[in-house]
């Protein structure tokens, strides 16, 4: 956030508050999507708000959604899904925590030093901490019980607080669906890491910049790591996800799908960090269907084991 403006940068704090954190998806064959109109331009920050409709042949069948659009050069820009009526938010009960049962994690020199220094704004300072809270943790809590989340998310906030972009990413990749499934969409735990996020990829510049930025990452933890290693795992899966989103399709399914396999057999194909990848997974390879190129598809249908393995999502 920009403390001055009060906003999520380069939006002001007025049309950040009427939106929320987007990215756009990825369009494929002769199915994709374009913005109409142009209006509400924001004497703040320079934003517009624009419709965007789906299109086949670039004509438009159906409307999506209004976005507010920043062009940054070219056909680039950044956007923010306009809320067109406030939210009712689902009074959720605060989930329940293990933790209770396991008291001396909470007493822990390293986490009490984290939160320390966190409440001193040394996120830098508190993020060795925090990592080493975090192995504790997840000795004894499941990953996705609510006190490891509040430490997940500590570990990429810091990272991202010390332009460590690419791993912050992958982290923030991670914890947000588990913090949509726990906490719900709406939480303010939720909404920091989608804004937080979001924030990363404005400093990267761009799917390929991420890409690129993550390959360089997976580089040296294969060299580094244990071919199972949590942190090469969600390096992978960050950038199978950045792929997707440049275009890459076949390339993004071969990655998700390292990370997939890797996942289920360091962890357990019911894990919740497995669960996650598979999903992602199975979205890359819906878009290789919806694409229908020859490379996309052999690289789905050899996807396809780890999508019917145990532990997989089923639809209904």
């Amino acid at each position: 956030m920009n403390e001055e403006r009060r906003g999520v940068y380069p939006f002001c704090g007025a049309c950040a508050s009427s939106s929320i954190a987007w990215r756009a998806a990825v369009t494929a064959g002769p199915m994709g999507s374009r913005f109409y109109g142009h209006r509400d331009v924001c004497e703040s920050c320079g934003s517009s708000v624009r419709t965007l409709y789906s299109t086949i042949l670039w004509v438009p069948v159906s409307k999506v959604a209004r976005y507010r659009i920043i062009p940054t050069g070219g056909r680039s820009y950044i956007g923010r899904k306009v809320i067109d009526r406030p939210v009712r938010t689902v009074v959720r009960r605060e989930p329940v925590s293990a933790l209770a049962d396991h008291p001396e994690l909470d007493g822990d020199p390293a986490y009490q030093q984290a939160e320390a220094y966190w409440h001193e704004r040394e996120p830098g300072q508190a993020l060795p901490f925090y990592q080493s809270a975090l192995v504790e943790r997840e000795k004894v809590l499941a990953a996705d019980d609510p006190a490891t989340l509040r430490v997940r998310l500590r570990v990429a906030q810091g990272l991202l607080a010390t332009g460590n972009y690419g791993r912050a990413i992958a982290w923030f990749e991670l914890v947000t669906p588990q913090l949509v499934d726990v906490f719900g969409p709406n939480h303010d735990l939720t909404r920091t890491a989608t804004e937080a996020v979001t924030g990363a990829r404005l400093m990267i510049g761009g799917p390929h910049s991420e890409a690129e930025l993550l390959q360089d990452i997976v580089a040296v933890d294969t060299l580094d790591l244990d071919q199972h290693d949590p942190q090469l795992l969600r390096d992978r899966a960050a950038l199978g996800r950045a792929l997707l989103s440049g275009g890459e399709i076949a390339a993004s399914i071969e990655m998700l799908a390292h990370a997939v396999g890797g996942a289920a057999a360091a962890l357990g194909p019911n894990h919740p960090d497995t669960s996650v990848y598979r999903t992602a997974l199975m979205e890359a390879c819906d878009v290789a269907k919806a694409r229908g190129k020859k490379r996309d598809l052999q690289a789905a249908e050899a996807a396809l084991p780890l999508l019917n393995a145990e532990g997989a999502p089923t639809s209904t």
